[in-house]
């Protein structure tokens, strides 16, 4: 993969919308690595998320469930909104049942990645009886380290982002204004290595829109 992964802001923002959720960093970051054997096997693509939620809450699964992949009759899903300290679950819904979540790294490795050494060893690919693990450059954590947020917005969205500058954290991308007054806080986007901080605005200065 040619440079850092990317998903475009809007699209992410639009199944947000409709689906009046919020995708983790954690969901958005396997999304952004689009892994073919989680794409091709598990339907696990941005843009499938809508449909795959769509058919799950109308064989019942629970509306405060988000369906982030599918296999046959099976919808993998994760909350609709997570609380701040919480880290990101995937439970199985299938027959009218949700199984217990388990974190999405753990399900990774449970679910693609052993159906993945399976397929391999099908195709005479790997020795069944090596019982090595999945070459390192086929894992889904083989991509590049994301960061916060794990997408990257459309061009003409940097050009538009209002940008502020902090005496520590230095220059950043503004994601979203809170309250108003001496209370009003942004929330900005440094990168790495720090990260997405949500500061009182009278500590940082304005910049110029730009990247």
């Amino acid at each position: 993969m040619a440079g850092p992964p990317e998903l475009d802001l809007d699209a992410v923002a639009r199944v947000e919308r409709d689906l009046e959720a919020e995708l983790t960093d954690a969901v958005l970051a396997v999304l952004a690595c689009q892994v073919p054997h989680l794409e091709d096997h598990y339907d696990m693509t941005l843009s499938q998320i809508a449909a795959h939620t769509e058919a799950a809450w109308s064989r019942g699964c629970p509306r405060d469930q988000v369906a982030v992949a599918r296999t046959q009759g099976v919808f993998y899903c994760v909350p609709r909104r997570l609380r701040p300290w919480a880290s990101t679950a995937i439970a199985a819904w299938a027959d009218r049942t949700l199984e217990l979540p388990r974190s999405l790294e753990k399900w990774i490795a449970d679910e693609p990645m052993d159906g993945l050494w399976d397929m391999l060893c099908e195709l005479d690919l790997v020795d069944p009886d090596a019982h090595e693990p999945v070459p390192a450059h086929a894992r889904p954590d083989a991509a590049p380290a994301l960061v916060p947020r794990l997408v990257r917005p459309v061009a003409a969205a940097v050009a538009a982002a209002r940008r502020a500058q902090h005496p520590k954290f230095g220059a950043g991308r503004v994601l979203q204004e809170i309250g108003d007054g001496e209370a009003r806080k942004l929330v900005i986007d440094f990168g790495a290595p720090h990260g997405v901080r949500t500061l009182l605005a009278r500590f940082v200065s304005e910049l110029p829109p730009g990247p």
